[in-house]
C-alpha cells in the first residue's frame, strides 16, 4: 500500500468525523519518519486508534492484527479463539468481536474475459 492510499482510505472514512487530511496524513508521517513504522503499520494503527475514537466499525484480518501486535500468527490465533470464548462463556455473540471467514479462491479454467 502507498502513503497515498493509505491516506485517502483513512480520509474517506474518518474525515465525516472532522478529521482533515493534513490531520491524518501528519500521523502517518510521524509514525513513519520518527518510529519507523511501515507504511501498513502506520494505517492499521490509525485505523485503530481512529475507530476507537470515534465508534467507526473497522475489520482487521489475522495479518493486520500480526503487523499491529508483532505476534506471530499462532499467537494471534490463539487470542482470538481465547477472546471468543470468553464472549461466549459470559454470554455474550463471540461474533461481535471476531467474525471467522472463508477464504474464496476463484480459478478461471479459460482465463478471465472482460
Amino acid at each position: 500500500m502507498t502513503f497515498k492510499t493509505a491516506v485517502d482510505n483513512l480520509v474517506r472514512t474518518y474525515e465525516k468525523y472532522g478529521f482533515t487530511r493534513s490531520e491524518i496524513e501528519e500521523q502517518m508521517k510521524d509514525g513513519i519518519m520518527n518510529h519507523g513504522f511501515s507504511v501498513n503499520t502506520c494505517y492499521n494503527g490509525t485505523r485503530l486508534a481512529l475507530a476507537h475514537i470515534t465508534g467507526e466499525h473497522e475489520y482487521f484480518s489475522i495479518e493486520d492484527m500480526m503487523e499491529i501486535t508483532g505476534e506471530s500468527r499462532e499467537e494471534v490465533l490463539k487470542q482470538v479463539e481465547d477472546m471468543r470464548a470468553a464472549a461466549l462463556a459470559a454470554g455474550e455473540n463471540p461474533d461481535d468481536y471476531a467474525v471467522p471467514v472463508e477464504r474464496k479462491i476463484l480459478y478461471f479454467p479459460d482465463g478471465f474475459t472482460s
